[in-house]
């Protein structure tokens, strides 16, 4: 106590009168800390002396060989001021009298040894030295008990406390409603988290049990608590353990370790945090303080991806690269992996002022020695298309301009159709006019059989994509995938947020299911479709299984470590206008077929219903001029016969489709 009333009176004593050379009134707050500590030194010294003194006498009374009592009454008074010098001398040098209580460690008993066993040799030397004055035999057992003696003694008070602290924090956090955890990982990560929460009650956290594979500590305890088995007793541990929370402490976990441990934390529904890698501990001991929830890449249970640098560096190296939507959660990182691949200049396209600011901030930062052209422009402003690709003269553009919110661009279809489909046609005409070798156009499974607005344009962005090849003979290629997980605006992100806010989640149809892949994979499937394609493809990455949202929004509520339907409710909206139970990733008439690469299927197939692309394209920007809404609508009727469009108002706007956070959720 006085430790810490002398740490506090010294932090404040800082803050009011300045720091011990920062003022006049230094000195006094600077004498006043060292009063209350001197005052503490003291009571533990006279403490500590008194039982030098105890055991002293204990060991006399065991060891005097003489039955006489005066002889070893006067043996006490002589050596008795000569140990307390020699014991107070060892006590300040190895500093016994400073160490805390609260906190006693092994350091504190190592110093307590050391000082004990100087202390002994010390005395016992001042007894060789001067034995003919005592007229009386002193056994060397008589030391060594005396140093055993007091050596328990010393240990039992600076410890003591701690075992007391400690047994009465555990008994309150038995008898407390707190949340009993198994540990996955007995390393010293874990046994540091383990300490830290049974060392106070207010950490909420009762460790019952530890899980690890090494078969060497199964059955052992640290601080109290049974190592009980490896990894593939977790589940039933558990059950046996009552468990209501899972601790991953395993910096150095290998992904399918993870996946492992996650997929029977999911199926016992038991929610769970982790410590960051290894590389984000190595500065610091790990702490409950790092405790965080799981990554969103993490709860998909996909495979981390790791980009091939020589496969960018192949496709762009010594090359002009210009990227539309550069400032995106897919631009930005497509930006940063063809930045690492040496091309000659990176050009980024983005309207979004802020957006273009910080990717062009971060690309300069990266790669110092590559020459970055931020171009603010909107890919529907032709001119200004035009103007830019004739100056840059890319080879390869990328082109990841687009609007992406379903609910949104069901309630401004004609902005859909704006930036969509008129976008994309500007940046197609201006890539052929500055005589681009490689185009990819970045897509959505929603452009599969599309119930939504969003989802037409980007149909109808394919269509062109792949005219404008066949007519001109261009390397020109669409790439289609699912939900980015992590992307801006996603339904990871929101639930993300929303768990993090403890706000309830929504989810529109309790079997609404949804393809997922990384932000990383998706431009890895943009880089490779630029090196497999010859002009007018389709390609689709392995998505893997789709993912059921519900089941999704309960596994992200488990890894943010909060029970899901009691801690945070889920409710459900219903499909809204536009959104499928289920997507798709390829038509009937569409044929995947193997490439090069095994995650990598190539779409081939004629569609049944033929238009052309680029006349539809020019009513469009007609009626778009015209502000008709009510015409762009049934021209889309038109075009499309079996596009839904009985949900809309032909007067150009939707109906029952205003959204709020949880219309976006599940699309």
């Amino acid at each position: 106590m006085l430790q810490n009333t002398g740490e506090a009176l010294t932090n404040f004593a800082s803050i009011s009168f300045g720091s011990r050379n920062g003022g006049p009134q230094a000195p006094f707050s600077g004498w006043l800390a060292e009063k209350m500590w001197e005052k503490r030194r003291i009571l533990v010294l006279m403490v500590e002396l008194s039982l030098v003194a105890a055991s002293l006498f204990v060991n006399l009374r065991l060891f005097i060989r003489s039955g006489n009592v005066h002889a070893a009454q006067s043996l006490l008074l002589a050596i008795l001021p000569v140990a307390f010098f020699l014991r107070y001398a060892s006590f300040r040098i190895f500093g016994t009298c400073d160490r805390s209580f609260r906190h006693a460690s092994i350091a504190d008993a190592i110093a307590i040894v050391e000082s004990v066993g100087i202390g002994s040799l010390s005395l016992f030397g001042f007894y060789l030295i001067l034995k003919s004055s005592f007229g009386i035999f002193v056994p060397g057992a008589f030391f060594f008990g005396d140093a055993l003696t007091l050596l328990l003694l010393l240990c039992a008070y600076h410890f003591g406390a701690r075992i007391y602290l400690f047994s009465s924090e555990r008994s309150q956090q038995a008898n407390a409603a707190a949340r009993r955890a198994v540990i996955v990982g007995a390393g010293d990560a874990g046994a540091s988290i383990l300490k830290e929460l049974l060392a106070t009650a207010r950490s909420g956290v009762l460790p019952v049990a530890l899980v690890d594979d090494d078969p060497k500590k199964k059955g052992t305890r640290i601080c109290g608590v049974p190592v009980v088995g490896g990894l593939d007793a977790l589940a039933n541990v558990l059950f046996t353990f009552h468990a209501s929370e899972v601790l991953i402490c395993i910096p150095s976990a290998t992904r399918p370790q993870r996946h492992r441990i996650l997929g029977v934390c999911r199926e016992c529904g038991v929610p769970v945090r982790t410590l960051p890698s290894m590389s984000d501990l190595l500065n610091h001991r790990a702490s409950s303080r790092d405790l965080r929830a799981i990554s969103i890449e993490d709860a998909l249970l996909r495979e981390r991806f790791v980009p091939d640098p020589s496969l960018t560096k192949r496709l762009v190296e010594g090359k002009v690269v210009l990227v539309t939507g550069a400032g995106g959660s897919i631009g930005s990182e497509l930006c940063r992996q063809l930045a690492a691949g040496g091309p000659r200049r990176l050009v980024l396209v983005d309207k979004s002022e802020n957006n273009l600011f910080y990717c062009n901030m971060g690309i300069e930062e990266a790669f110092p020695g590559l020459p970055v052209t931020p171009v603010l422009a909107d890919v529907t402003d032709q001119f200004r298309v035009m103007e830019t690709m004739l100056r840059e003269q890319p080879d390869i553009v990328f082109h990841a301009a687009a609007f992406k919110h379903v609910g949104m661009m069901e309630l401004h279809p004609e902005q859909a159709i704006r930036n969509n489909v008129l976008g994309t046609n500007s940046v197609v005409m201006a890539s052929l006019a500055a005589g681009v070798r490689s185009f990819v156009n970045v897509s959505t499974d929603k452009a599969v059989n599309p119930r939504c607005f969003m989802g037409l344009s980007k149909k109808l962005t394919e269509l062109m994509v792949k005219e404008a090849a066949e007519r001109h003979g261009a390397r020109f290629m669409n790439v289609r995938f699912g939900n980015v997980a992590g992307s801006a605006g996603s339904v990871l992100q929101i639930f993300s947020e929303r768990i993090t806010n403890g706000k309830q989640l929504s989810v529109t149809d309790p079997h609404a299911t949804r393809y997922f892949m990384s932000i990383a994979e998706a431009v890895n499937l943009i880089l490779c479709a630029a090196s497999l394609g010859r002009g007018g493809e389709t390609f689709i990455f392995d998505m893997g299984n789709p993912v059921n949202i519900y089941e999704l929004a309960r596994t992200l509520t488990l890894f943010a470590g909060v029970v899901p339907g009691e801690e945070l409710p889920i409710h459900f909206t219903g499909l809204r206008d536009g959104e499928k139970v289920s997507e798709e990733l390829w038509e009937d008439w569409e044929l995947p077929q193997a490439t090069s690469n095994p995650q990598i299927f190539q779409l081939k197939g004629s569609s049944p219903h033929p238009v052309d692309i680029f006349a539809v394209v020019e009513t469009f920007r007609e009626l778009i001029a015209r502000h008709d809404q009510t015409g762009l609508l049934e021209y889309i009727d038109e075009i499309v016969p079996d596009f839904p469009l009985q949900r809309a108002v032909i007067s150009g706007f939707p109906g029952n489709c205003v959204p709020d956070d949880s219309a976006r959720i599940g699309a």
